[in-house]
């Protein structure tokens, strides 16, 4: 229902980077390929909102959750005030820093893992911190979703 009434004005898609981008700027657990839990023989989980500091931890899976469960599709909401906060701080993050943290956040998640990702994610990281400059401005307060 949320896609089908996409304003291509007010929207960003992230394609899969939505994942090492969330890591990175959330600091989150290496070798942890799951963001829900799951039973211990298919690997790590860690909750999403549970790692980072604020602001960045809300800028992908960190804001309020709009369901309960999100084994399949995720929505998070980040409020105008939130995003007013989340813009500095993302203007201050260079490609160094995405590659740094991706190296150490991103380890054992999935099979894409490397210098690729790394180059795949500054792109899309880039289109992100754009897009939450422009809602910022107008004041907008910004609506996440993936599927899994």
């Amino acid at each position: 229902v949320i896609e089908d009434a996409w304003d291509e004005d007010f929207l960003q898609e992230t394609d899969k980077a939505w994942d090492p981008i969330h890591r990175c700027l959330s600091d989150f657990p290496p070798d942890t390929p799951w963001f829900y839990p799951v039973d211990p023989k298919n690997g790590a989980w860690a909750l999403p909102e549970d790692h980072g500091n604020y602001p960045l931890k809300l800028c992908v899976l960190g804001g309020k959750r709009l369901q309960t469960d999100e084994h399949d599709y995720f929505i998070r909401l980040i409020e105008p005030h939130e995003v007013l906060d989340i813009v500095p701080a993302m203007q201050a993050i260079d490609k160094t820093w995405i590659r740094d943290k991706y190296l150490v956040h991103c380890h054992g998640a999935w099979p894409e893992y490397g210098e690729e990702d790394v180059e795949y994610t500054w792109e899309y990281f880039q289109l992100l911190r754009d897009f939450f400059a422009r809602m910022a401005g107008n004041g907008r307060a910004i609506l996440f979703t993936a599927d899994q």
